[in-house]
């Protein structure tokens, strides 16, 4: 809260890629005890800290809960200056907002990243972290929708929907 008004809390989400040619995707299992999403799948992420540049903040929780390091994060991200001094940082990633019906209020920022590394669980956090094939992902989210957190459920919607588009347009 702020002031007494309850404010939306920041966060950063990765679609991470094993390649370019986009065969694989890092997906790993909730792992918090007691929470309701405990055991189904989501994408890597998390809070995003107050001053830290949006690149940063993926990459800090792509490393944090998988091992997984990102050699790239796409967005056009970049800095807007007026004057000396740095007055923002912009990128262009997909954005998903949790809590529009009163529950706890976040906003999800989605970058689509390149990642390298064999990913690893984070006990009490993450689990059956690893790489999905881009197949597999599709095929669970249209038999078993449940089977995800639904945050990444919608996230991954609109990203294989682009995705999707980009395909027919070739």
């Amino acid at each position: 809260e702020s002031g007494g008004e309850v404010v939306v809390v920041p966060n950063v989400a990765a679609v991470v890629l094993r390649s370019p040619d986009r065969d694989a995707l890092l997906m790993q299992r909730r792992d918090k005890p007691g929470e309701a999403v405990r055991g189904r799948i989501e994408l890597p992420g998390g809070r995003w800290r107050a001053g830290e540049p949006p690149d940063a903040a993926v990459e800090r929780e792509v490393a944090e809960e998988t091992g997984v390091t990102l050699l790239a994060v796409s967005g056009a991200i970049g800095e807007v200056r007026f004057g000396e001094r740095v007055a923002c940082r912009v990128a262009h990633p997909v954005a998903v907002v949790n809590g529009v019906d009163g529950a706890y209020p976040s906003l999800h920022v989605v970058f689509e990243c390149v990642g390298i590394g064999e990913p690893r669980d984070v006990p009490g956090e993450t689990s059956d972290a690893r790489w999905w094939p881009l197949d597999a992902v599709e095929d669970q989210l249209e038999n078993e929708p449940e089977s995800f957190v639904w945050q990444t459920r919608a996230m991954l919607g609109v990203w294989l929907g682009g995705r999707r588009m980009s395909k027919t347009q070739r």
